[in-house]
């Protein structure tokens, strides 16, 4: 009887080992990196592709299966992609190895047949789920609407939604972005037929019904790529979504679970003392050395002086009249002759601060005004002026790129009036505005065809003096500054809030 039970006590221990192992041997784990938002090659001061690189270098080495997901945002602009439309940005990705690539609005800055051309020189697979080519009726050429990746027997699926307003910030004529509730629950339905474990969902834009999705396991967690406009990724890992921003353009998270219950197993952690940037993959800081010295070479020519301290910062640009802008406003203004000049401040993207006395370089005017837009100029009357100046300030709270900049004109408004009754007084050059009268307005080709809602302008009278060969903006404000040696704009009361 005593060796009956000693036999029983050895046969518990096995089975319960055997338990132990197998349970074990379900635990499955994931490394997912997560970057985007990083358009600038040369700027290092948050994280750069290097340090992707290096990452990568470490994590492949590693028992657990690692995915890289790049999220977008980085075609464009940037004054490399002013010269080739973010074609070295996929020469960099493909030294990386990325499982996919997603889109975001920036990826449309060239438009949608070069986004195409990106598609092929990408040796990855680029995934948007709600876009749609009525041309082709299916997605854009070269583009996925879902993708698993599988990596170790664990399938992961994939699903990007791409912002709807990329259409008329863009002024995009083709494509259709289609409102993706429906389109999110077809694809989960597709992937889980094709065995996805893990379903992933990327986006931009926060909607109302995705934790929805996530508190109903439709989904197993979210990647964001932070709107331009948020100073930081808000932090919201309780509800399984992680973020990116130009702040933080690279994320690590280590993913566990349990293959047999996935739901209540499932473990993300996103890591900080992973990310150590340790020397970086020769290829990747190779290819990025002869791009910024192909760059300097192009764009290091000196061509005046900031006679005084300049701010670009894009929450100062979009919401105030700023110095540098008057001074794209007045080149524009000076340039062709007209009563009025007037530029959008999502145009100007440094975001930099210069001290006094800085050397201005053709690379700063690049960095600061990267889209080649070309100069318009348009008759209008008074009250299109004052139709597009309540455009400038409707979303003035937003911090939105229509923001006007302005020459030859001031005006005062109240955000505390409704939208579209906001602009309180307008003079021009001095006097008050008139209705009725015909004015001349220096403005970009983007604005002269409705871009950022500037609709006043679409069905207004071109002027042929620059009809061929239209110069581009960054031209002409690099030959004002060339002309004038040492710029010193300073704020002049063009725009001004009121509280009534």
């Amino acid at each position: 009887m005593f060796i009956s039970f000693r036999l029983l006590g050895v046969l518990y221990l096995l089975l319960l080992s055997t338990v132990t192992s197998a349970a074990s041997s379900d635990k499955k784990h994931l490394n997912l990196v997560f970057a985007g938002r990083m358009p600038d090659i040369g700027v290092s001061t948050y994280g750069t592709y290097p340090d992707i690189a290096a990452l990568l270098d470490s994590l492949r080495a590693e028992i657990s299966p690692t995915v890289f997901a790049f999220g977008g945002g980085s075609l464009g602009p940037s004054p490399l992609s002013s010269l080739d439309k973010g074609s070295h940005i996929i020469d960099i990705l493909n030294t990386l190895e990325p499982d996919l690539m997603t889109l975001t609005k920036q990826e449309f800055s060239y438009f949608e047949d070069e986004l195409t051309l990106r598609s092929y020189e990408a040796a990855f697979p680029i995934v948007s789920s709600n876009l749609y080519d009525p041309l082709i009726k299916s997605n854009l050429e070269g583009i996925l609407t879902s993708l698993i990746v599988e990596k170790n027997n664990v399938k992961i699926g994939f699903l990007s939604i791409l912002d709807e307003e990329v259409i008329e910030q863009y002024l995009l004529k083709r494509i259709k972005v289609f409102e993706p509730q429906q389109i999110i629950q077809q694809q989960i339905a597709h992937l889980k037929q094709q065995g996805a474990e893990l379903i992933v969902l990327i986006y931009s834009k926060e909607r109302d019904y995705y934790q929805s999705l996530l508190s109903e396991h439709q989904i197993n967690f979210a990647l964001r790529v932070s709107s331009t406009s948020e100073s930081r990724p808000t932090p919201s890992q309780e509800s399984n979504v992680f973020a990116i921003s130009s702040i933080e353009p690279i994320i690590l998270l280590r993913i566990s679970w349990n293959a047999g219950n996935l739901e209540e197993s499932l473990d993300i952690k996103k890591s900080q003392n992973d990310i150590s940037f340790s020397p970086s993959k020769p290829t990747t800081s190779i290819l990025i050395d002869e791009y910024n010295q192909r760059l300097n070479r192009l764009l290091n020519q000196k061509i005046g002086i900031f006679g005084v301290e300049i701010l670009t910062s894009k929450h100062l640009i979009r919401t105030k009249e700023m110095p540098f802008g008057n001074f794209v406003a007045d080149a524009l203004k000076h340039y062709a002759k007209a009563d009025i000049g007037m530029m959008n401040s999502g145009g100007i993207r440094g975001d930099k601060a210069y001290t006094k006395g800085t050397t201005i370089t053709l690379r700063d005017i690049a960095t600061e005004i990267p889209f080649r837009s070309h100069i318009a100029v348009l008759s209008v009357t008074g009250k299109q002026v004052k139709q597009a100046l309540e455009n400038s300030v409707s979303t003035a709270e937003d911090t939105e790129g229509r923001f006007l900049q302005v020459s030859g004109l001031s005006f005062t408004y109240s955000i505390n009036k409704p939208i579209g009754e906001r602009v309180q007084s307008v003079y021009i050059n001095g006097k008050l505005l008139d209705p009725v009268q015909k004015y001349s307005v220096a403005t970009t080709d983007y604005l002269a065809k409705g871009g950022d809602g500037y609709d006043a302008f679409i069905n207004a009278e071109h002027l042929n003096q620059f009809a061929q060969n239209s110069p581009i903006l960054s031209y002409i404000v690099t030959r004002m500054i060339q002309q004038q040696k040492t710029i010193s704009p300073v704020i002049e009361n063009r725009i001004l809030q009121v509280t009534e």
